[in-house]
């Protein structure tokens, strides 16, 4: 199962943060003291100071583990359309990982949407390098359920299309070992990383790198996987 990481609540108390909540409560302390226009005008830019300087940034690092499907629109903005922009970045690298685990690449880049999508919905706090490998980790898993779809709907065999390109080099390995293979070959993730990405024992994936040193060989000799 992929796991959203850690949300970093010691990186968003930041000593201008404090210093700045310290000044918002300042003033509105003040204005609560006040009885008169100054002290309505105190509290107003006191309250504003803080949700401005203060409250709105904390949010959009860190959410605050509200469920998912509750965003507070004015501190989320920038942070949902920082991680569109990280998406579309990495995008390039990604739909190359996705192709070269599904052999149909419409299929491939449809899946990657939707892991896309699930990625969007859950992630939490500010974007950061393991984006990547949650999206990563959200294909693997509707790759694999989509997979076990077909088998079960097709009843038996690969498909026709699947048929067609199974001499190449990477078609020949089992789903589970392919997924390995382009992951720690060419998503460059550790072992361990991706034997807790695919839910698999550790032992498994390092067999399944090793058997398919061959495949990798015949992979760099024609310089592509058909």
């Amino acid at each position: 199962m992929c796991k959203v990481p850690a949300r970093r609540w010691r990186a968003a108390i930041q000593p201008s943060r404090v210093t700045l909540a310290l000044l918002s409560l300042a003033l509105i302390v003040m204005g609560t003291l006040i009885h008169d226009l100054t002290g309505l005008l105190l509290l107003g830019l006191g309250a504003v100071a803080l949700l401005a300087a203060v409250v709105f940034p904390v949010i959009r690092g860190v959410e605050f583990g509200f469920p998912t499907g509750v965003r507070i629109s004015a501190g989320l903005r920038d942070r949902e359309q920082e991680l569109q922009a990280a998406f579309q970045a990495q995008r390039g690298d990604l739909g190359l990982y996705t192709q070269l685990i599904c052999d149909d690449p419409a299929l491939a880049s449809e899946l990657l949407e939707a892991a896309w999508a699930r990625t969007a919905a859950v992630w939490r706090g500010p974007v950061t390098p393991e984006l990547r490998t949650y999206v990563l980790c959200e294909f693997v898993h509707v790759a694999t359920v989509h997979a076990r779809w077909r088998v079960t709907e097709a009843g038996t065999g690969p498909s026709p299309h699947t048929a067609a390109v199974a001499g190449g080099a990477l078609s020949a390995l089992p789903l589970p070992a392919r997924i390995s293979v382009v992951l720690r070959e060419f998503a460059d993730l550790p072992t361990a990383q991706i034997s807790s990405l695919t839910g698999r024992p550790l032992a498994e994936v390092v067999s399944d790198l090793v058997k398919s040193e061959t495949v990798l060989a015949r992979f760099a000799s024609t310089g592509d996987d058909s």
